[in-house]
C-alpha cells in the first residue's frame, strides 16, 4: 500500500446500514474496509463476505481481535474473501505465530491490535510482534478506555513503536486531529470508523477526513 491508507470500521450491527456504510466510505475514496468486531458478533463471519462483494477491489479486514484458537478465524477470513484479519497483541506468541500461519495458507494478512498492550512495554512488545512474523501493527486506544482514562491520547507510544520496527504501523482514531497527527509522527496507516459515520453529513466527512490525512504527509 503507498502510505498514507485510511482503514473504515463498519462497527453497524445491522447488515444493510453495514452495506451503505461501507459503500459509501469506497466511493469517498477509503483504502481498506473493516468488518468490524460488532457487525462479527452480531451478524455471523458471514458478513465479511457481504461487505467483500459489496466493496469490489478494496481489500476487507476481518476484526475478530482473535485471541486463542485462532488459526480458524483466519481460515475463515479467508474463505469469506478478507485480505486481512486482527488478532490481539496480548495474546499468548503460540496464538500470535497460530494466526501468522493460517494467514500464509489462507492468503490472508495478519495486523497485531496492540489494545491493552500497557505503555512501558508497547514498544518492546511491537518488537517481539514483527520477530513473529505479524504483517502490521496497530495502536488502538479503545473507546472504553479512552472515556475511562481521558488523560490517554490516541497516540502514546507512536513514535517509540515507529522506530523499533520495520513494518507499518497504523493508529486507531477518534478525529481527524488525531489522524493527522499519527501521519505526522509516523504511522503508515489509521483507521476510523466512529463518530464519524454517525455524524448526519457523514460522506462529506468522510472525504474530508481521508484528504486531511494523505495531505498530512
Amino acid at each position: 500500500m503507498k502510505k498514507p491508507w485510511v482503514q473504515i470500521a463498519i462497527d453497524a450491527v445491522d447488515l444493510e446500514k453495514a452495506q451503505k456504510l461501507a459503500s459509501m466510505a469506497v466511493a469517498a475514496g477509503a483504502d481498506w474496509i473493516e468488518a468490524g468486531t460488532p457487525l462479527i458478533t452480531f451478524q455471523s463471519v458471514k458478513a465479511i463476505g457481504v461487505l467483500v462483494r459489496a466493496c469490489p477491489g478494496k481489500p476487507i479486514l476481518a476484526d475478530f481481535k482473535a485471541q486463542d484458537g485462532v488459526a480458524k478465524y483466519f481460515k475463515e477470513a479467508g474463505r469469506q474473501g478478507a485480505k486481512i484479519a486482527t488478532v490481539l497483541g496480548v495474546v499468548a506468541n503460540g496464538s500470535v505465530k497460530a494466526a501468522v500461519r493460517e494467514g500464509k495458507e489462507s492468503g490472508v494478512q495478519v495486523v497485531a491490535d496492540m489494545y491493552s498492550v500497557p505503555r512501558e512495554i508497547l514498544a518492546r512488545r511491537a518488537k517481539e510482534l514483527q520477530g513473529l512474523g505479524v504483517d502490521y501493527l496497530m495502536i488502538h486506544l479503545g473507546f472504553d478506555e479512552s472515556k475511562d482514562e481521558p488523560g490517554k491520547h490516541a497516540t502514546d507510544g507512536l513514535e517509540e513503536v515507529v522506530e523499533a520496527v520495520q513494518i507499518p504501523v497504523g493508529v486507531g482514531t477518534f478525529t481527524v486531529e488525531e489522524a493527522v497527527e499519527a501521519i505526522r509522527k509516523g504511522a503508515s496507516f489509521v483507521v476510523q470508523g466512529e463518530p464519524l459515520l454517525s455524524d448526519a453529513n457523514a460522506e462529506k466527512k468522510l472525504r474530508d477526513f481521508i484528504e486531511a490525512v494523505r495531505s498530512a504527509v
